[in-house]
Parts: structure tokens; sequence; C-alpha cells
């Protein structure tokens, strides 16, 4: 159950940073034009998700 919520972090931040310019939706949710921001977000949840699955995999 872990493993689905890292994965989903993962594929929620590449959505965010690969299709936040051409996704308004994804901007009007952060509130801001920045792309800037938008990268720092993706990157974020990107990274989340990443150091969970990396954390399942220890662990299993």
């Amino acid at each position: 159950m872990l493993s689905l919520i890292g994965l989903a972090l993962v594929i929620l931040g590449l959505l965010i940073t690969i299709l936040g310019q051409t996704a308004p939706l994804i901007r009007l949710y952060f509130g801001d034009k920045s792309v800037i921001s938008q990268i720092i977000w993706g990157l974020i949840f990107f990274a989340i998700g990443a150091l969970i699955l990396i954390y399942n995999a220890i662990n299993m």
C-alpha cells in the first residue's frame, strides 16, 4: 500500500513538472503562474514519492 502512494506521488510530481506550463488547472491549483514554483512543487512531490519507494524497497 505504501508503494502505491509513493508511485502516485512520483507520477503526480512528473505531471506537475512536465505539464505545468500547458495545464492551466495545475497553475490555478497552486495559485501561481510562475514556472519555477511549479518545477519546485513537482520536484517536492517527486522526491517524497521516491523516498517512500526507496524506503519500501529497503524494508521488503
